[in-house]
């Protein structure tokens, strides 16, 4: 009898927990397993995305492919590539393939003389990347399509106040090719200077051009801070107060 009560007792304790917390148990068991199934389940669509950009990706590059190393494409090899790439920004936008993409676009365009054109992909490019190294490629472009187009202020604000990281020597050579531009030869000579230091020392060719660069500017750059010395003097003789 006492073991009849007992099991009685068992059964009435089970359906008072049941009562107490059956629903919640149940819900933690679908979420539970809904979140793993759930997880499954994106990280496909992330895989399947990450494939089908590829392989949009990879139709780019074949049509570049058949093309000698500065050749120009054909006009219908150019909108093919163009649309391929509109496919990759909208569709896959945000993703290392849809930042080559616009790049390519960019250089075709610079390659046509569309350099507004090429500004517009390049500044889509770094506004639509997380990658600081990506960031960096795409505003160094940006600001020398810039400088072409004789925007040397914009250029010069892109280049300037930026953590270049490993592209510091190319964020300061730039700095010198817009100021050359603009005419402040001094102002050109210190910023080679800077690249100069930056550079890879096993970059020769790197280092030649520099030095180049900074012979080309350097007789001007000290004709210069003489010139302001001796106005200086003359000034300070002109009024001695």
């Amino acid at each position: 009898m006492a073991d009849h009560i007992t099991e009685e007792e068992q059964i009435e304790a089970l359906k008072r927990w049941w009562d107490e917390n059956g629903k919640q148990t149940i819900l933690a068991i679908v979420l539970t397993v809904g979140g793993y199934f759930g997880w499954q389940a994106w990280t496909q669509h992330v895989d399947d995305q990450a494939a089908a950009a590829s392989l949009v990706y990879q139709e780019m590059l074949d049509n570049i492919a058949g093309n000698r190393p500065g050749e120009t494409l054909a006009t219908q090899q150019q909108a093919d590539i163009k649309q391929l790439a509109e496919t990759l920004k909208q569709q896959h936008g945000g993703s290392q393939y849809a930042f080559n993409a616009a790049l390519i676009k960019a250089k075709l365009a610079v390659e046509s003389d569309d350099l507004a054109s090429a500004a517009i992909e390049l500044q889509w490019a770094m506004d639509n990347t997380d990658q600081t190294i990506n960031k960096n490629i795409a505003r160094l472009r940006l600001a020398r399509v810039e400088a072409a187009q004789d925007n040397l202020d914009t250029a010069l604000q892109l280049v300037q106040g930026v953590d270049a990281g490993e592209m510091k020597s190319a964020f300061d050579e730039a700095k010198g090719d817009f100021y050359l531009q603009q005419g402040n030869s001094a102002a050109a000579y210190t910023a080679y200077e800077a690249a100069l230091i930056g550079v890879d020392g096993q970059d020769s060719s790197a280092r030649a051009l520099l030095q180049l660069k900074i012979s080309q500017v350097q007789p001007v750059a000290i004709d210069t801070v003489e010139t302001e010395l001796s106005q200086e003097t003359a000034e300070e003789q002109a009024d001695p107060s």
